[in-house]
């Protein structure tokens, strides 16, 4: 009896020191969680500085304004955006109707500002503000404020997002996106916070509806989650489980609207699955939904490292040239890439990091890591009977998915680099000088690089805008030929005319004779290259006499060889038909 006594005395001991260990290691937990969440509030100055860099992003944006690009989809966007603020759009298995984070957006600066170039960019501007705003918080939460205010400032010169954020681009609302989910999925592991895992679910849903490749970082997300949760870094509990309950409730909100919208909950999901179900059918040599789909494997790493270094300094010190200025008018031509010296920069200081072992900056190495190799070696397209492993298409513009990481990988290096050298005797910290000396190079011929393209797409759309501005004055009745399918540049002249009564626009693409096309109209035709098969381009007032030379656009600026020729298929002319006859 005495024996048992002593047994459940051990027990209920026992039960209470574990009870007691376990109660202790969960306040330790949450009063640990409960530090890593408490931030004193940003300073004075830092508030001043993020300003001032959220202000420099913006005014470049602004000042350097073009609307819709020669790059992607915008006038498509466009398009869609104008019927959704008339009240005219129906999503459908029109791929480009689920986009709706692109959609709406845009459609509200419509109903607010009416259709100008400045709302059709507006959604882009704002996205890029706020992912220059979004990065100095990652690195602010990862390691301080000067790592978040340097990123903050190298994102808004990189050249990859500078020269998209004033176009119509999907891809700078698809980084906002994706960066707002790895950075609600940061703050809600490291403050075990709910609304935050509830908010990241909330972005991981609505980043694939600005475009397909905000897919990606569902994935990307997953497998930090797992790999943290292997880690046991975070567990699931009541907290974490409010991601889940952000996707379910994105999810709930999209069928009820693809419900009202189109009567079919899925649409959204059954567009883009039927849509890339398709790519990898072949008609005629080229895939049935993406024609000439790009999936050269040395695509990206070529676009990243344009300068080819290695080659360069190769043959130089082979030929005994040690000249650093000879050796420099080599390497540097400001040309059409959207890289600059970023990706060597961010070579140099992830390898850094990994040298010193900087815990801190796993998380955005693994986002670069993770969103790279999906945009390398991800699926585009599946099927197993037969097999087939379609890679994803590549465009250079699609790596503004590892943009924000990028540019907190490289303000980190920099700054634990500069500390690195900091002693409390020393007046002058030589590494903070290299630094700073790095900084200004990146800043410096990045900026040279985003003017440049800036004016390159300027020349482009300065024809078309002038003659749209010419036609705004006509009559409405006034019948328009275009060559609507030729280039995209030439369907941005509806946007420029706000939209006002599309039905004066015709298409002449498939028009082969000046005959067809009747009197009192307007014809738009490039200046230089002839249109498909049409015998009366490129000299239409030789073949076509009774036309008219009524608006033929000059540049009032002169501008580089490279930037005008790179504008070359996009000039225009525009003319008037006083009669239909021809030679």
């Amino acid at each position: 009896m005495q024996n048992n006594k002593h047994q459940v005395l051990i027990i209920v001991t026992v039960d209470r020191v574990a009870k007691h260990t376990f109660k202790k290691k969960l306040t330790k937990e949450r009063k640990s969680a409960k530090k890593r969440a408490f931030r004193k509030p940003l300073s004075k100055s830092y508030k001043i500085m993020l300003f001032a860099v959220a202000a420099f992003a913006l005014i470049y944006s602004l000042v350097f304004i073009i609307g819709p690009s020669s790059y992607g989809d915008d006038p498509t966007y466009l398009s869609l955006a104008y019927g959704a603020a008339t009240g005219n759009f129906v999503q459908s298995a029109y791929i480009f109707s689920v986009r709706l984070m692109m959609i709406f957006p845009i459609a509200l600066f419509y109903k607010l500002f009416g259709v100008s170039i400045f709302s059709s960019s507006l959604w882009d501007i704002l996205c890029f503000v706020g992912s220059v705003i979004a990065a100095f918080y990652i690195g602010r939460e990862l390691y301080d404020e000067k790592v978040g205010l340097l990123a903050a400032f190298l994102l808004s010169v990189f050249p990859l997002t500078a020269i998209l954020s004033p176009t119509v681009s999907d891809n700078i609302p698809m980084m906002f996106m994706t960066t707002m989910a790895m950075l609600s999925i940061l703050y809600a592991q490291r403050r075990s916070s709910k609304f935050w895992y509830f908010v990241a679910g909330l972005f991981l849903i609505a980043s694939p509806l600005v475009t397909p490749e905000g897919f990606i970082v569902i994935p990307i997300a997953i497998l930090y989650l797992v790999v943290e949760l292997l880690r046991k870094r975070i567990t699931i509990n009541r907290t974490s489980l409010h991601l889940i309950y952000g996707v379910l409730a994105a999810g709930l909100i999209l069928m009820a609207f693809n419900y009202a919208n189109s009567g079919h909950p899925l649409i959204t999901y059954t567009t883009n699955a039927n849509y890339f179900s398709a790519v990898g059918v072949m008609e005629n040599g080229a895939y049935t939904t993406i024609g000439q789909a790009n999936q050269n494997l040395g695509l990206y790493p070529q676009w990243m490292f344009p300068y080819n270094l290695l080659h360069i300094l190769s043959s130089n010190i082979a030929n005994l040239n040690l000249n650093p200025i000879s050796i420099w008018d080599q390497i540097y031509v400001v040309n059409f890439n959207m890289a600059g010296f970023f990706f060597y920069a961010l070579v140099l200081a992830a390898i850094y990091l990994i040298i010193r072992r900087e815990k801190k900056a796993y998380f955005v190495l693994f986002w670069f890591l993770a969103g790279f190799l999906y945009l390398e070696f991800g699926p585009m397209h599946v099927s197993l009977f037969p097999f087939q492993y379609l890679l994803t298409h590549r465009l250079p513009r699609f790596l503004t998915l590892i943009a924000v990481p990028t540019a907190v990988i490289i303000a980190i290096a920099l700054v634990r680099f500069a500390e690195a050298g900091k002693k409390a005797y020393d007046s002058i910290n030589p590494r903070m000088m290299l630094a700073a000396l790095i900084i200004i190079f990146l800043a410096v011929t990045s900026i040279q690089i985003s003017t440049t393209q800036y004016y390159a797409m300027y020349i482009s759309r300065h024809d078309t805008l002038a003659i749209a501005n010419y036609l705004n004055q006509l009559p409405n009745n006034t019948i328009i030929y275009y060559p609507a399918a030729y280039t995209q540049i030439f369907s941005n002249i509806g946007i420029y005319m706000g939209f006002d009564n599309l039905s004066r626009l015709r298409g002449l693409d498939n028009i082969q004779n000046c005959t067809y096309i009747p009197t009192n109209s307007y014809v738009v035709l490039t200046k230089y290259a002839k249109i498909g098969n049409l015998n009366y381009t490129p000299n239409p007032l030789q073949e076509c006499t009774g036309w008219q030379t009524i608006l033929y656009p000059t540049l009032t600026q002169n501008y580089s060889s490279a930037e005008v020729n790179y504008a070359y298929p996009f000039r225009a002319v525009l003319y008037y038909v006083k009669s239909n006859q021809s030679n």
